[in-house]
């Protein structure tokens, strides 16, 4: 899984996409399958990025090629992070066809939250809290 840069993202899509799977290629890595997952607001900012797009990629390589691969990943500036790990067996999902999408567009989870509403009043210690007056 590679974590990618946003602004990486929104200078085009595909380029980035084949300059990733072209990092795995490069170390002798048959692509399986390589797809967007997802973009997340971080937990935390990464190199002054707050929001992150994910590439799921599933490929299987030779295990003494790994060290290499993890080596280019790390120093590629489109990265921000990126995790290797063993799957016994791809999904079926992982084979469908890749959804078109906006890098453009404005996630969900970025939309203004609704205002809270006003907490309650709180009685000091050793005094009774009066019932509010209803208003006409």
């Amino acid at each position: 899984m590679c974590l990618l840069d946003n602004r990486e993202v929104r200078r085009g899509w595909q380029p980035l996409k084949d300059a990733v799977a072209g990092l795995f290629t490069k170390h002798g890595a048959k692509i399986l399958s390589s797809r967007r997952w997802d973009e997340r607001r971080l937990a935390y900012p990464i190199r002054g990025q707050h929001r992150g797009t994910y590439l799921l990629v599933y490929f299987s390589a030779d295990t003494q090629a790994l060290t290499g691969l993890r080596r280019d990943l790390q120093f590629n500036e489109a990265l921000l992070r990126s995790l290797l790990v063993e799957c016994a067996e791809v999904p079926k999902e992982a084979y469908e066809p890749e959804a078109a999408f906006d890098v453009n567009a404005i996630p969900s989870d970025d939309a203004p939250a609704a205002p809270a509403p006003a907490p309650a009043p709180v009685a000091e210690a050793g005094t009774q809290a009066t019932p509010t007056e209803a208003r006409p």
